[in-house]
């Protein structure tokens, strides 16, 4: 498959603001990520082990967690007492695990306490393959735990983040207002085609 930078320019033409590519993919691979299902996600997601201590969970989007290969259920923060209350009927057991969010951190609870186990989740934020964050995506053509399906969808999304940024300069920068109705056009043309992607995608 091309670089990103050679399919975005396949939309918008000669482009070289490769930060601005960057800044790009990152943005609309980002809100893809959080658009997409949780169950859609489960066959590229990484696998975590959750301590007693927590996990830390800022920059993912959890999708399940499981304590000994059963799938806990989450809890609002305030019900973590009763979650923890034998006579309870929300208490917690190895069984019946749950799960809760606390400081960008995921905590599993199990038979009175914090307990380990493991959680399955994807980054927010489009990575490469040794899990840092696309700063050079524009020459990247793959990335990790990303749906493949949507690889189409993100560079839609980039090309219209970048000529937008396009318009800007044309109208503030260039006062081209003649070129600036062109690539107006143009950008109608980019959000109907990402529009019909996404519903497809999302179908």
């Amino acid at each position: 498959m091309a670089a990103f930078s050679v399919q975005i320019g396949d939309l918008l033409g000669t482009f070289d603001d490769t930060q601005m590519m960057t800044d790009a993919l990152i943005a609309s691979g980002t809100e893809i990520i959080k658009l997409t299902p949780n169950e859609r996600l489960l066959k590229i997601a990484k696998e975590s082990n959750v301590t007693s201590s927590g996990l830390a969970v800022s920059d993912e989007k959890v999708l399940e967690v499981y304590k000994s290969n059963l799938v806990a259920r989450e809890i609002p923060l305030a019900q973590l007492a009763k979650t923890k209350d034998t006579g309870s009927i929300y208490y917690a057991t190895a069984n019946d695990p749950a799960f809760y969010f606390k400081t960008e951190k995921v905590y599993i609870v199990a038979d009175g306490n914090e307990t380990s186990g493991t959680l399955l989740h994807v980054p927010l934020v489009p990575q490469k393959s040794d899990g840092t964050i696309i700063l050079h995506s524009h020459t990247e053509s793959d990335i990790s735990n990303f749906p493949i399906e949507a690889d189409k969808l993100m560079v839609l999304g980039a090309a219209i983040r970048c000529l937008k940024g396009i318009i800007g300069t044309q109208i503030a920068t260039d006062e081209d207002t003649e070129l600036a109705q062109g690539s107006l056009a143009q950008l109608q043309l980019l959000e109907a085609s990402y529009d019909k992607e996404l519903q497809k995608y999302l179908a």
